[in-house]
C-alpha cells in the first residue's frame, strides 16, 4: 500500500483512502461505501443526505466537476421551497455540503476546498 493510502473494507471488498478519507478510484464507489465512510465520520445518511449526494454525483457527471454552493442551494430550494437554503444544507452536512457530499458519494475532494 501507497503512503497515504488507506484501506475500508465494505462488504468484504477493499476501497482505498486517500489520508482524508476521499476515495482514490471512484470506480471503488457503490452505495454501501458511502454509507460506511459517513458512519466513520459520525453521520447517518437520511433520505435528503442521499439526495444531496446524488445530486452532486450527477452534476460531476455531467460537468466534470462539483456543484458550487450557489448551485446546490438553489435546486435545494426547487425541491423545498421553505428551505432556508445553505442553513438546511448545512445542517445536513456541518462541515460543508459539497465536500462531504463529494466524499461520501466517491467523487474527489473538490479542488476549491481548502
Amino acid at each position: 500500500m501507497t503512503a497515504g493510502i488507506h484501506q475500508l473494507f465494505v462488504d468484504a471488498r477493499p476501497v482505498d483512502l486517500d489520508e482524508e478519507g476521499f476515495l482514490v478510484d471512484s470506480a471503488q464507489w457503490f452505495r454501501e461505501v458511502g454509507e460506511a465512510l459517513a458512519d466513520r465520520d459520525g453521520v447517518r445518511l437520511g433520505e435528503e443526505h442521499w439526495w444531496l449526494i446524488e445530486f452532486v454525483r450527477e452534476y460531476h457527471l455531467r460537468y466534470g466537476n462539483p456543484p458550487l454552493m450557489r448551485v446546490l442551494v438553489a435546486a435545494y430550494r426547487e425541491r423545498h421551497p421553505e428551505s432556508r437554503g445553505s442553513r438546511d444544507l448545512y445542517r445536513l452536512f456541518p462541515d460543508g455540503p459539497v465536500k462531504l457530499a463529494c466524499k461520501y458519494g466517491g467523487l474527489p475532494k473538490p479542488e476549491w476546498c481548502i
